[in-house]
């Protein structure tokens, strides 16, 4: 009897194990789904249902809801593109930034060894001034009013027609910058960023003339020119009434914009001048009268990479994505992120 009933405990504690483990194994189960950790093994097709991509999740911090959030690439990228870039451009030049935003993205995300931008412990922000333009749905909404579902899908189509292809050098991810026009030239990264890539060299982008800000007139009261000298930098030491005499241009880049200038007694890139005044570009002209300086730019933004309206141009004369980026991009190829971080 006794050996019967120890027998039948036996039993019963057995089942009860197997049943808490298969009890276990169902609870892991769903925790890697909902992390994305299955797919991530399995190489699942992406939200949308793109191309199969690495299937790592990717983290953004909302600048705005000041909190970290986790998205599919290629879902952030639709907004991203839609941020960056006009919804009316080309099919071709808003596919080039579909690109172009989806490597500089995977450039920073940590699942694929990359170097995030760290805010919120995230990969990406949605802070323009320090990782690329997002957009949410409801500005989305608010922007395009009624186009809202056409430009959406336009935008949506753009994504999903590059899917997982992203811009190598090497095999390695570039850091594919861009930038809104170049006003007929792009720049050496090295006269930008103090460090050279042999992927962002100067090219000719023609069609830049486009653009809504090729060229722009500003026009500041020569108080405010010296008082912004000033503050930034301190061997400046420059004055309203003799402004011409102490800002004299010493050099300038093939592409026209100013290598250096003169400030007083400083002597700053064109880059920091541009910084200093809020300029849209570093390629600048100025005119003085008695009250005020005109500063007159050609181009919008850093000038190196990608013009977005060269691209657009570039399209309409009938190039196609690919053709956009390997001419803005020197020596690079098109790759799946599949085929780069396949092993890793």
């Amino acid at each position: 009897m006794a050996m019967n009933a120890y027998r039948r405990r036996k039993n019963v504690l057995g089942a009860n194990l197997k049943t808490l483990l298969l009890i276990a194994g169902v609870l892991s189960l769903i925790v890697l789904i909902v992390r994305g950790c299955l797919f991530a093994k399995t190489g699942s097709k992406t939200d949308d249902g793109g191309a199969p991509l690495s299937g790592e999740p990717l983290y953004v911090y909302d600048a705005k809801l000041k909190k970290t959030v986790q998205m599919s690439l290629e879902e952030y990228l639709v907004h991203v593109v839609a941020g960056e870039m006009p919804a009316s451009f080309e099919e071709e030049a808003l596919k080039a930034q579909a690109v172009a935003a989806r490597t500089y993205t995977v450039r920073r995300m940590a699942s694929l060894n990359g170097t995030p931008c760290g805010r919120g412990g995230a990969d990406v922000c949605t802070d323009s001034t320090c990782c690329q333009a997002y957009k949410t749905d409801a500005q989305l909404r608010e922007n395009w009013g009624s186009a809202y579902t056409e430009n959406l899908s336009r935008v949506r189509a753009a994504v999903a027609q590059t899917s997982g292809e992203i811009l190598t050098y090497n095999d390695i991810p570039i850091e594919a910058l861009f930038h809104s026009n170049s006003g007929g030239m792009t720049e050496d990264a090295q006269n930008v960023f103090a460090s050279a890539e042999p992927y962002l060299v100067s090219v000719e982008s023609p069609g830049d003339e486009e653009a809504a800000h090729y060229t722009d007139t500003v026009r500041l009261t020569r108080a405010a020119v010296a008082e912004a000298l000033n503050d930034l930098y301190q061997n400046a030491n420059v004055t309203a009434k003799k402004l011409e005499k102490q800002l004299k241009v010493l050099s300038r880049f093939e592409s026209g914009r100013v290598n250096q200038i003169e400030v007083g007694g400083a002597t700053l890139t064109g880059r920091q001048f541009r910084q200093a005044l809020s300029l849209d570009s570093a390629n600048f002209s100025l005119t003085y009268s008695e009250k005020y300086v005109t500063v007159t730019t050609v181009g919008y933004g850093h000038g190196v990479g990608m013009s977005q309206y060269g691209a657009n141009a570039m399209a309409k004369d009938g190039s196609d994505y690919k053709s956009i980026l390997t001419h803005y991009y020197t020596g690079v190829k098109i790759q799946s992120i599949d085929s780069v971080f396949g092993g890793k």
